[in-house]
């Protein structure tokens, strides 16, 4: 029996389906990078760098770019789901460590869910109150709406069904969702732009350089979508051309967005007091230079945007589950594929229940970090297999992308305990 394939319960051999081409792997990067940065995390960067929070985004970008490169050749030289967990094993050839980092990665991954679920149910909660003013876990960090906390389980649940019916339905939703919350986006900034104020970047550096990199290492949950996309190497039908063109576009199109917002948000709202807008910044932006209607239209972007994030982690989760199952790290069991569907069925269930319990466990904060902290040591990970898997001039990009993420991290713990006052909420 190859890697790639396992068997129905008649016997018969069932391989992965080979549907996605350029546009699905846009779709999958483009719907994984922006969930988490913009909507998510936005709020939180702008509070802890000040007005050069653009530049927290710029950073984080530039850094991923040279995981990027590594992704690619790597994906191609072995292209199995299980992104980072196959690269490691190729790498080192210790199954010990390839499991324990592929267990960690999928923790990741259902962070990242948690984390837009809890974007999702905010914002929908808002526009469908259930309950109005009553909260769970009222007085303490955890607090949340009766409408945010259902809608957070709908989210998930609905987007686990999407993904039982097979990767071409999947990618096809992936495609509208994404589509419309770039739409969006667009809009924001070309109206914004006209109504920020230039005092509202004075004090540019006041809070210096650390501040600037150390926040940024909350974007990297939104640079899961490197990882996802090469999860989905397998299923696509031309790895060669649409891998690559959908990574470096994807990251193209990903980071002129992401400085574009931060900059008008920055522009319009200033620094003060952002904190307190959390995950809903954008609408908050937005009903200065728009209205009413401009919180409208960036709750329902923020509705679409977890929406599509949701869709595209839970893809790439459940892919890289089913390759841990198929290689005995955890039960075999998950590793079935439907033999309709032709898609990892029990992966893709188990991975969601994950997501809801992190989803119980933890607030927005926490979320955020341990998902960020989890895929930057994921493409340290990456980037050390690159260097000891790709030749010649190949592997220089994967060389630049360790010695950045070790600075990164230096600096994140040099910096953590007084940038991040949220710390405290771990114990």
């Amino acid at each position: 029996m190859s890697e790639k394939e396992t068997t129905d319960n008649n016997g018969n051999h069932v391989e992965l389906s080979k549907e996605l081409g350029l546009k699905e792997a846009l779709g999958i990067a483009v719907g994984a990078l922006i969930g988490g940065g913009v909507f998510s995390v936005l709020g939180l960067v702008i509070n802890n760098s000040g007005p050069a929070a653009f530049l927290s985004f710029l950073l984080a970008g530039i850094v991923s770019s040279f995981t990027a490169f590594s992704y690619v050749r790597l994906a191609l030289k072995y292209p199995k789901a299980g992104g980072a967990f196959i690269y490691v094993q190729e790498a080192f050839n210790k199954k010990w460590l390839s499991g324990t980092l592929g267990i960690v990665l999928w923790f990741g991954y259902s962070f990242s869910v948690s984390l837009y679920a809890m974007t999702f149910g905010r914002y929908l909660g808002e526009v469908i109150p259930i309950a109005e003013g009553v909260e769970l876990f009222a007085g303490t960090s955890y607090a949340v709406s009766i409408s945010a906390f259902i809608f957070q389980f709908i989210s998930v649940l609905l987007f686990v069904g999407i993904n039982l019916l097979g990767v071409k339905e999947s990618t096809r939703a992936q495609n509208i969702l994404v589509l419309t919350k770039v739409a969006i986006l667009v809009l924001y900034i070309i109206v914004g732009i006209t109504a920020t104020q230039k005092s509202n970047f004075e004090g540019f550096f006041d809070k210096g350089f650390f501040p600037i990199v150390s926040s940024s290492v909350l974007i990297f949950v939104s640079m899961e979508g490197f990882e996802i996309l090469s999860n989905s190497v397998e299923e696509m039908k031309n790895p060669k051309r649409d891998l690559p063109v959908g990574m470096f576009l994807s990251i193209i199109i990903v980071m002129v967005l992401y400085v574009a917002v931060a900059i008008v948000t920055v522009g319009v709202l200033g620094t003060k007091g952002v904190a307190g807008f959390k995950e809903v910044i954008l609408s908050e932006s937005a009903s200065r230079f728009l209205g009413t209607a401009g919180i409208g239209i960036m709750v329902f972007a923020a509705i679409v945007s977890a929406a599509s994030a949701i869709n595209a982690t839970l893809l790439g989760s459940s892919r890289l589950s089913y390759m841990l199952s198929h290689e005995g790290i955890i039960p075999k069991a998950m590793a079935k594929i439907n033999h309709k569907t032709r898609v990892p069925a029990r992966a893709i269930a188990i991975s969601g229940i994950l997501s809801i319990v992190f989803v119980l466990a933890f607030n927005i904060e926490i979320v955020a970090l341990a998902a960020s902290i989890i895929f930057m040591f994921i493409f340290g990970a990456v980037n050390l297999s690159g260097i000891k898997l790709l030749e010649g001039k190949k592997k220089i990009p994967s060389i630049i992308g360790v010695i950045l993420i070790v600075l990164y991290l230096i600096v994140w713990i040099i910096s953590f305990f007084e940038l991040y006052p949220f710390s405290s909420l771990i114990f």
